[in-house]
């Protein structure tokens, strides 16, 4: 079974951002409902592994900005440590092969058109919290796109 650790992200505002964007951004764009940050990509593993308790305090995720990998993926920043990640990797006795870099990924870009800067400077002092809430999700791929589906909560 395909495995990730990770905090599901509501954003009741993606849809403006979308509409704004996808003018000048084209892409696929993730569905509202698949938005998440990633704390661990584990990949195909039994997940019962992972059904261990991790020590996660009551918070809030902080949002503060959007960005870019390259001209590859769009993000909104996400301001948390990588203290869950290390903390997977110890107890699950997982590899650190990449480093922690906290976003959520709004779209996997294809095309870029002329004024994509100046829009993406509307969104740049995004800010909002949403719960801290961490689980275990297993990840099936169709033709359609990953369909992601909560196991386990923390």
């Amino acid at each position: 079974m395909r495995l990730f650790i990770a905090t599901p992200v509501t954003l009741p505002i993606y849809g403006a951002i979308k509409q704004d964007l996808s003018k000048y951004i084209k892409g696929k764009w993730v569905e509202g409902w698949n938005l998440h940050l990633t704390h661990k990509f584990i990949g195909e593993d039994e997940p019962d592994r992972y059904k261990n308790k991790l020590k996660i305090e009551n918070g809030k995720l902080k949002i503060n900005g959007i960005g870019m990998f390259g001209n590859k993926v769009l993000y909104l920043k996400a301001d948390i440590d990588d203290s869950i990640n290390k903390q997977i990797n110890e107890k699950f006795n997982l590899k650190n092969d990449k480093p922690f870099v906290p976003h959520i990924t709004l779209c996997r870009i294809k095309e870029l058109k002329d004024g994509y800067k100046d829009a993406l400077k509307k969104w740049e002092n995004i800010n909002f919290e949403v719960p801290l809430d961490v689980y275990l999700y297993k990840s099936t791929l169709t033709k359609k796109g990953p369909v992601y589906e909560k196991i386990y909560k923390y």
